[in-house]
């Protein structure tokens, strides 16, 4: 049997405080999957958050050397994936509110750790990013 294991570890809040009380936190689930080689996980990854006036998404992808890149981002409702994602990985959602990310056709190389991150846009000041829990494909 030709069997690999998709395993995800989330840490279900990740608080960020920029005030007294304006605690923010972006939730990702599941805790894990367990697929085989050629199978694919539809809407399987969640991301959410209740933060005013963040908008979008992003979706992000550590390999085992701790390499970190961009998979794209939910802009409100519109999908922005790098070149090299496209095929492989989508997304959904709306970018104020939750995305669900999906993998196709998995394989050895998927194996890396996948996690989200709400951000805000506004040309006034610099991008806000509160990252969220992670996702470890083994």
């Amino acid at each position: 049997m030709n069997f690999f294991f998709f395993f995800f570890v989330c840490k279900k809040h990740l608080f960020f405080s920029t005030g007294a009380s304006d605690t923010k936190s972006v939730l990702q689930t599941p805790p894990d999957i367990i697929k085989r080689n050629g199978e694919s996980v539809v809407s399987g990854i969640k991301c959410s958050h209740k933060i005013t006036n963040y908008d979008r998404i992003f979706w992000y992808k550590q390999d085992e050397h701790r390499n970190l890149k961009l998979l794209g981002f939910l802009n409100v409702k519109f999908v922005n994936l790098e070149d090299d994602a496209k095929g492989k990985f989508n997304f959904d959602g709306l970018g104020s509110e939750k995305s669900s990310l999906s993998i196709s056709d998995l394989a050895l190389n998927d194996s890396a750790v996948y996690f989200c991150a709400a951000s805000r846009h506004s040309a006034a000041d610099s991008p806000h990013v509160i990252f969220s829990g992670f996702f470890t494909l083994l």
